[in-house]
């Protein structure tokens, strides 16, 4: 399949700016290479022994965000909107190029550099390219990353992975809304969630989804659903994650009070730390209670519920 590639090249302390500023003009995948962050990752998991010779130094010292978007997408159109908007943002128009690439050629590149990693307490993420021995109550989840938002290495699915790994105790029913490559939906589901419904508007994501529910033996706990919430039989849940942003959450506050009771746990992120106000204020004015929050990086995960 082809698909449009936006990528921008910038200083690492702007790479969270420009991805939201990429994920309102509703890509379809999103790719973020940042050297500082992938050195940390193998460090802390102790592949750095193991990479290829020259591979860390070249990456180089810069962020590179890939946006993937539709093929039929106005490129000229698209590149007026993003120059406003950067220069709204961030003050200046960062370097970025746009190309058609094919998606199997982007799962080829995710394997130079997407290694196992331990992505909460009990939870490791393992490429499906890899081959992992677990350890004493450790949770697997193989992963092909496909052309859908969802790897794992981002700052807003690790808070999620986080949190359910705090609150999945065993039966639960969870409904996970912009499941992109399905990790959080398959990471409740082998934590011990009863039953678990992954949704997303994305086909590309519909599919990459389905392929990691079967690739990991979760089929009889994970239904995976192309659509919206109000495509969703109305029942309650246990627990709701909306990993998406900023904007889809505030339009969604007001329909969770028909999928939750006053014991559901509903996460949110992918909120950019500079709109946590305006979600917060939101959250109150719909009569939720924040329970807690994260932070990593520029961005904020909240735990919140209709009860005290």
């Amino acid at each position: 399949m082809k698909w449009l590639e936006v990528a921008v090249t910038v200083e690492p302390e702007y790479q969270d700016s420009v991805s939201q500023v990429l994920l309102d003009q509703g890509v379809q995948g999103l790719e973020i290479v940042d050297p500082d962050v992938f050195r940390q990752v193998l460090d802390e998991n102790r592949y750095l022994d193991y990479a290829d010779d020259g591979l860390i130094e070249s990456y180089g010292d810069k962020a590179v965000i890939k946006a993937y978007i539709s093929a039929d997408r106005n490129a000229e159109e698209l590149k007026s909107r993003l120059d406003k908007e950067f220069q709204s943002i961030l003050g200046m128009i960062p370097g970025y190029s746009f190309r058609i690439r094919d998606d199997s050629e982007w799962k080829d590149n995710w394997k130079k550099y997407y290694k196992t990693f331990r992505i909460s307490k009990r939870v490791v993420i393992k490429p499906t390219w890899e081959v992992y021995m677990p350890e004493g109550g450790e949770v697997v989840v193989e992963l092909e990353p496909g052309m859908a938002f969802g790897t794992g290495t981002h700052e807003t699915t690790k808070m999620c992975a986080e949190y359910l790994d705090e609150l999945v105790i065993g039966d639960e029913k969870v409904l996970d809304l912009g499941c992109g490559t399905g990790i959080l939906g398959i990471i409740a589901a082998k934590l011990g969630a009863g039953e678990v419904i992954c949704v997303d508007i994305d086909d590309a994501a519909y599919k990459a989804c389905t392929e990691n529910v079967e690739k990991n033996g979760v089929s009889e706990k994970v239904r995976v659903v192309c659509g919206e919430l109000k495509d969703i039989e109305t029942e309650q849940y246990d627990i709701i994650v909306a990993n998406i942003i900023a904007d889809v959450i505030l339009s969604l506050l007001p329909e969770f009070k028909k999928y939750s009771s006053d014991r559901t746990a509903i996460l949110l992120s992918g909120i950019i730390a500079d709109r946590r106000e305006e979600v917060v204020s939101a959250v109150e004015k719909y009569g939720y209670h924040l329970v807690n929050e994260k932070k990593e990086g520029e961005w904020v995960a909240m735990h919140i519920c209709t009860g005290s």
